[in-house]
């Protein structure tokens, strides 16, 4: 496959792939994925906790969900 190719894939199921994205993150919330929430050596890692981090994430993935969910309905 070529990039056009790629691309013409990624415009016409895009909300496929949020849906994805944002399943794969309330998981990796949920079950406490060091790759996803640890801040160790982030460089924001003073700012925001591993806590917090959980939660940001959360949201993120709730709206991809939503997103991707309103597409179809809409």
């Amino acid at each position: 496959m070529n990039s056009e190719q790629i691309t013409a894939f990624l415009q016409e199921h895009w909300n496929f792939i949020t849906l994805a994205i944002g399943v794969v993150i309330l998981i990796g919330v949920i079950l406490n994925w060091n790759w996803l929430c640890d801040p160790t050596g982030k460089p924001d890692s003073h700012r925001y906790g591993r806590g917090s981090r959980r939660v940001i994430f959360f949201l993120l993935g709730i709206v991809l969900i939503v997103t991707s969910i309103m597409s179809w309905v809409l």
